[in-house]
C-alpha cells in the first residue's frame, strides 16, 4: 500500500511538470480568417491539392502544406465572411491531417529507434495548432470558454457543434502523438481531455475517418489502467473501427503493434500484419498514400517479432 501511494504521488508531482504550449485557441480568430497577400484562394488551393494527391511523396506533401497556407493567406473576392471562415477551416483541418501523416507516417518511417522524435514532435506541434485555428473557426463559442480556462475542455466539448468532428479529431491525434514524445508527464496532464473529445466524437459520429475514433480507444485501452491495460475493451474497439473502415491499414497494424503485444499473442501479431502486407495499398484510392506505408510500417513490425515476442 505504501508503495502505490508513493507512485501516486510521483504521478502527481509529474503530471505539474507537463510541458506548456501556446494555443491558437487563445488567438483573436480573425487573424486566421485575414487575407495577407493578393491571389486567389481556389486556384492556390487546387494547386495544393495537386500535390496533396502525390503525397505518398514526402517533397509533394511537404509542398501542399505550404501551399496550403499560401491559400489561407490568399483573396476570396466572392466569397462572404462566413463562406471564407468555412473554406478556411477546411483547409486548417486538411493541413492538421497533413502534418500528422508527416509525422506519424513519412518521419516515422525514416527513423530509427527515436532518433528523430523532435522532429515528429515539432512536426505535431504544427498539426496541433493547425487544427486549434479550426476548431476557433468551427466553435468560436468552445474557444471563448476554453481560452479563459483549459479546466473546462472535459464540460463543453460535449457542447461542441457537430461540424467541429474532424477539428477535434485531428487536434486529438496529434495532440496525443505530440504529448506521448514529449513525456509522460503531458500525456498525463491531457489524457482526459484527449478522452473527453474522442467520446464526444465516438458518441456523436464514431464512423467518421473509417471509424478511427474507435481505433484510438483500441490503442488507449492498452495503455489504460496504466500497467495493465483493458484487453477486452481494446479488441473491442479495433474490432469495431476495422468493422466501419476495413480499407484503412493503420487499425490492424496498430492492432498488431499495441493488442496483439498486450496479450502476448505473437500468431495474432503476424496474422494482422500478414494480412496488410497482402493488401493492395489502393483497395481504397483515397488512401492509397497512406496505406502503402502502413505495409511498410508491417514489414517493419513483422521483422521485430523476436523481440517482441519473447
Amino acid at each position: 500500500m505504501k508503495n502505490f501511494l508513493v507512485f501516486i504521488v510521483c504521478l502527481f508531482m509529474v503530471a505539474g511538470c507537463a510541458a506548456k504550449r501556446d494555443s491558437a485557441l487563445k488567438q483573436d480568430a480573425k487573424v486566421f480568417t485575414t487575407a495577407t497577400q493578393d491571389g486567389d484562394l481556389e486556384s492556390v488551393l487546387k494547386e495544393a491539392m495537386t500535390h496533396w494527391d502525390k503525397r505518398l511523396k514526402k517533397a509533394e506533401l511537404i509542398k501542399a502544406i505550404e501551399l496550403m497556407d499560401a491559400a489561407i493567406a490568399s483573396k476570396t473576392p466572392d466569397l462572404s465572411p462566413e463562406q471564407r471562415s468555412e473554406k478556411i477551416a477546411e483547409i486548417y483541418e486538411l493541413q492538421s491531417r497533413a502534418y500528422y501523416f508527416l509525422a506519424d507516417s513519412h518521419i516515422r518511417l525514416e527513423a530509427q529507434d527515436d532518433e528523430k522524435d523532435d522532429e515528429m514532435m515539432a512536426i505535431f506541434a504544427k498539426g496541433l495548432t493547425s487544427a486549434e485555428k479550426a476548431i476557433a473557426l468551427r466553435a468560436p463559442d468552445f474557444s471563448a470558454k476554453i481560452a479563459s480556462d483549459q479546466n473546462l475542455w472535459q464540460s463543453e466539448v460535449v457542447k461542441a457543434d457537430p461540424k467541429a468532428i474532424p477539428a477535434f479529431y485531428w487536434y486529438a491525434t496529434n495532440l496525443g502523438k505530440w504529448a506521448l514524445l514529449e513525456g509522460v508527464a503531458t500525456i498525463l496532464a491531457r489524457k482526459d481531455d484527449i478522452k473527453s473529445t474522442m467520446d464526444w466524437i465516438v458518441s456523436t459520429n464514431g464512423t467518421y475517418f473509417y471509424g478511427a475514433p474507435h481505433r484510438y480507444f483500441g490503442t488507449y485501452h492498452t495503455k489504460v489502467p496504466i500497467g495493465r491495460g483493458n484487453p477486452t475493451g481494446s479488441k473491442t474497439s479495433y474490432e469495431k473501427s476495422i468493422k466501419i473502415g476495413p480499407t484503412n491499414l493503420a487499425t490492424p497494424v496498430l492492432m498488431a503493434q499495441s493488442y496483439a503485444t498486450l496479450i502476448g499473442d505473437r500468431a495474432l501479431f503476424e496474422k494482422l500484419l500478414k494480412e496488410v502486407i497482402a493488401t493492395a495499398p489502393d483497395v481504397d484510392p483515397a488512401l492509397s498514400a497512406e496505406n502503402t506505408l502502413e505495409i511498410k510500417k508491417a514489414k517493419r513490425l513483422l521483422k521485430q517479432a523476436d523481440d517482441l515476442f519473447y
